[in-house]
């Protein structure tokens, strides 16, 4: 009951600013156009970007921040299309395209976790992600980090209990 009040005052509170201040609808259609992407109005509109019916981003207690399949998605299907910008640095939420060179986005391709036997495969120079296995509503969308990375930004000890789970995350430049 609590919540549906303050949702309730949100709405009411919005529809006050628009009726009674200086915006216009011209003015706040921006602010709406942005509900069903992840990215920001400033990055162009292009097939096959993740969306919200189709995606959701939620945290998960033993892996933290994910992405989230809301449909199924069988094997060998394309699944997104990321934006990005381009860095001569890593980030967080880069994948490298070559040595030296990075595509950042930290509103979508940034938040997919890292398992040892991911259900996704990676095109970094189309920006592609693939089905490598079937995808099932609620299953969180996985890569493996190693099958980009020369040296990840910070390694970290896996805990995806994969039959094949490497253990230290590294990058595939680190491995002997």
């Amino acid at each position: 009951m609590y919540l549906a009040a303050k949702i309730f005052q949100r709405i009411k509170s919005l529809l006050a600013l628009i009726n009674f201040s200086h915006l216009s609808a011209l003015n706040v259609k921006p602010l709406l156009e942005n509900k069903d992407r992840f990215y920001p109005n400033h990055f162009d509109h292009h097939p096959n970007e993740p969306t919200k019916d189709k995606f959701a981003i939620s945290y998960h207690q033993k892996y933290g921040e994910g992405v989230v399949a809301k449909m199924f998605f069988r094997k060998g299907e394309l699944l997104f299309r990321f934006h990005g910008t381009l860095l001569d640095y890593q980030t967080l939420f880069t994948l490298q395209k070559k040595q030296g060179l990075y595509i950042e986005d930290p509103y979508f391709m940034g938040k997919i976790l890292h398992r040892c036997d991911p259900n996704t495969t990676v095109d970094i120079e189309e920006q592609i992600f693939w089905a490598s296995k079937d995808i099932r509503p609620g299953d969180l969308i996985t890569m493996d980090y190693e099958s980009t990375e020369d040296k990840l930004f910070r390694s970290f000890h896996c805990e995806c209990e994969s039959h094949n789970c490497r253990k230290l995350i590294s990058g595939k430049g680190t491995h002997s």
